[in-house]
């Protein structure tokens, strides 16, 4: 097998981590798969509370308080090595049911954070932030990335993985300055995709326009009323020909999500009344069986250059289920399917939502509050401002109870609930704990 070496910048070699040594890792010597052939897949325990969702992933992986022997420490850190290696790729979309496992084997290993190298934890950290990008949850990507950024805010593993939450949060002040740092980084032949980036992420975390896309086959997608679903728009045309890449990225993203009810897709083409008909073969040929709508100009189109302000293609928009803008980019990009996979996850009350931020740093949290009152009756809601705090070391024992908990050591789960409910009150894990105890027989 290939080695691999952790933490390379977009196709660049480097040290990962700004840490006292540099990093050395040793070749990969087993296949994800080979690592994880003991663990099965186990269902997550439910939420009991909409707070829930924060306890549940805390720090993300549950964590022995108490310091691992030094077989078992050497034994999982060369396991954390190869889940590392697997899942902590920029350039691969992780499936949602390979991060259930990756996060089912991660909190087996009861790592102790406090008792790991530098070098170990900024790979922990890492790990657990990619499986929630890969789950869904950008929320707990967010306070994972926190983690890492506070302790290593410059290295080029915490950028990568950086501008991945970036994108699936809709953060475009975040994603501005991450891929401004990439770019500089970056080969003479990236720079260009990168500046790209920069300006796609521009113009994500504000208000989607208020269009009224009506497609050829009548079909109408409004832009401003969601409801719970998200709408993807791919603008095209045919002057600047989707590359055959790109066209399949979108043909298997629509595969993916087609028969969700959270979930549409639209083209919006904005070439001239000519070409038209060439547009529509192209269409045809490339397999875009969506709807599509032809505003058969290909100057000053009225949704494509007039509201939206697309530029050249590939330019597709994704607009959340509270009607933002969370996403802007191409359907082959990694950070667009996060994204993607985010805010459908949010329109369907999996995960609570993600309040976006402009490149101003302006976040819409109260606006998202707004909206989920108003028409997502059922759905995730974000936290009000009266909310109880959350605290990490009682998210990592609430983490820790639910593991003993399915494991069938059920006494020690609820000695650990005792304890979050004495030594952290008035929190949120405190809160649940409580809830969880008298709900026990």
């Amino acid at each position: 097998m290939q080695a691999k070496r952790f933490g390379p910048a977009f196709g660049q070699a480097g040290p990962a981590h700004s840490a006292p040594r540099p990093c050395r890792t040793p070749p990969v010597g087993a296949p994800f798969g080979h690592a994880c052939a003991a663990v099965r897949y186990r269902r997550r325990c439910r939420m009991r509370t909409r707070s829930g969702w924060l306890a549940w992933a805390g720090i993300a992986c549950a964590v022995d308080f108490s310091p691992p022997t030094r077989a078992q420490s050497e034994d999982t850190l060369a396991e954390l090595q190869r889940l590392h290696a697997r899942v902590a790729d920029p350039r691969r979309v992780v499936p949602a049911d390979e991060a259930e496992q990756a996060l089912e084997l991660l909190s087996s290993w009861k790592l102790s954070r406090q008792n790991l190298a530098p070098e170990h934890l900024a790979r922990l950290l890492e790990t657990q932030t990619y499986i929630f990008l890969a789950l869904g949850d950008a929320a707990t990507a967010q306070t994972q990335l926190q983690l890492l950024q506070d302790r290593f805010p410059d290295a080029p593993g915490t950028l990568q993985v950086a501008w991945l939450v970036a994108c699936a949060a809709g953060d475009a002040e975040l994603g501005v300055e991450v891929a401004r740092k990439l770019g500089q980084a970056a080969p003479g032949d990236e720079k260009p995709r990168w500046s790209q980036r920069r300006r796609w992420m521009s113009g994500v975390g504000v208000d989607a326009p208020d269009a009224e896309i009506r497609a050829e086959d009548m079909t109408e997608y409004s832009t401003a009323r969601r409801g719970r679903s998200v709408l993807v728009i791919d603008f095209w045309n045919v002057l600047a020909r989707p590359e055959p890449d790109e066209s399949k990225a979108l043909v298997a993203l629509y595969k993916e999500y087609r028969d969700s009810d959270n979930f549409e897709l639209v083209g919006v083409n904005a070439d001239g009344e000519a070409r038209v008909e060439q547009a529509r073969k192209f269409a045809s040929d490339a397999g875009y069986v969506w709807s599509q709508r032809y505003e058969q100009t290909s100057t000053n189109a009225p949704i494509t250059h007039q509201a939206f302000k697309a530029g050249r293609p590939p330019w597709v928009v994704l607009v959340d289920s509270y009607s933002f803008v969370r996403a802007i980019g191409a359907a082959s990009e990694p950070g667009f399917q996060y994204a993607v996979r985010a805010a459908v996850s949010e329109a369907r009350g999996k995960y609570p939502p993600v309040p976006p931020r402009d490149k101003d740093g302006k976040q819409r949290g109260a606006a998202v509050a707004q909206k989920g009152d108003e028409g997502k009756s059922g759905g995730a809601q974000p936290p009000a401002k009266g909310d109880l705090p959350s605290n990490v070391e009682a998210a990592a024992k609430l983490q820790q109870a639910r593991l003993f908990w399915k494991g069938g050591r059920k006494t020690d789960a609820k000695k650990l609930l005792e304890e979050i409910v004495r030594d952290f009150p008035n929190t949120r894990e405190a809160k649940e704990a409580a809830e969880w105890l008298d709900d026990m027989p």
